[in-house]
């Protein structure tokens, strides 16, 4: 046998990768599930359990090898590292979307669907680490229709944006009221301000806005321009 001819340990270990890839794409792609989970079977891979699939922003010979070591099934596909995982979910600093677990195939197929659209929220908002679809599905939901969105964003902020020498710290201001659960004491520590400074921004953003900041509806119209300009501003960059 010539000295750089492969072993048959060796050879062996690449046609089961080469399986294991195979196997990925038929999870992932339209095949019967009976079908697919047959073949994971022959591979000796559990698919029928809840399972989850992590799709990793950043393609690497480290990232793969370290979810190698915890996955069930991993591989590169556009661009990004898909892995299909059971309980803990790797870490790393590496941009991540994480859909929910699903129950067989049909559930991995659904958690792959939310895990990319989670990376594709992470990635507008710079997000870093794993983003579980959880946490974005409000991003994600709202990011589906641009154009009302837009017009969503442009009807309730731009009367704070007309004023622009206050128009920044009015925006600055009601995210920070909304994210400190609407507690003026934790938005002017937050923000470093008095709270009479607080009261007389959120007076100046209910009057210019025309939203009643008491009532439940007029805060969620609030909050979803706000959440939205932020998805907005980042696809323009």
């Amino acid at each position: 046998m010539a000295e750089n001819e492969p072993t048959e340990v060796a050879l062996a270990t690449i046609r089961a990768e080469q399986a294991r890839v195979v196997l990925l794409d038929q999870v992932l792609s339209q095949s019967p599930p009976d079908q697919v989970m047959e073949h994971a079977t022959e591979l000796g891979i559990d698919l029928g359990g809840r399972r989850s699939v992590l799709v990793v922003g950043t393609v690497s010979t480290a990232v793969l090898e370290r979810l190698r070591d915890a996955a069930l099934l991993v591989g590169v596909r556009s661009g990004t590292i898909i892995a299909i995982v059971s309980g803990r979910v790797p870490r790393g600093a590496e941009t991540a979307g994480l859909g929910r677990p699903g129950l067989g195939v049909t559930g991995i197929r659904t958690s792959f669907g939310e895990a990319e659209r989670a990376l594709e929220v992470a990635r507008r908002l710079g997000l870093r680490g794993v983003v579980p679809f959880a946490d974005v599905l409000p991003e994600a939901l709202i990011g589906q229709d641009r154009e009302t969105l837009r017009e969503l964003v442009e009807l309730t902020l731009e009367p704070l944006h007309s004023n622009r020498q206050s128009g920044p710290q009015y925006v600055e201001t009601a995210t920070t009221w909304l994210q400190e659960g609407l507690s003026v004491a934790a938005t002017a520590r937050a923000l470093d301000v008095h709270e009479r400074t607080v009261r007389y921004r959120l007076a100046r953003i209910a009057k210019l806005t025309s939203l009643d900041l008491q009532h439940a509806d007029d805060r969620f119209r609030l909050e979803l321009a706000l959440r939205g300009s932020r998805l907005l501003d980042a696809v323009s960059d």
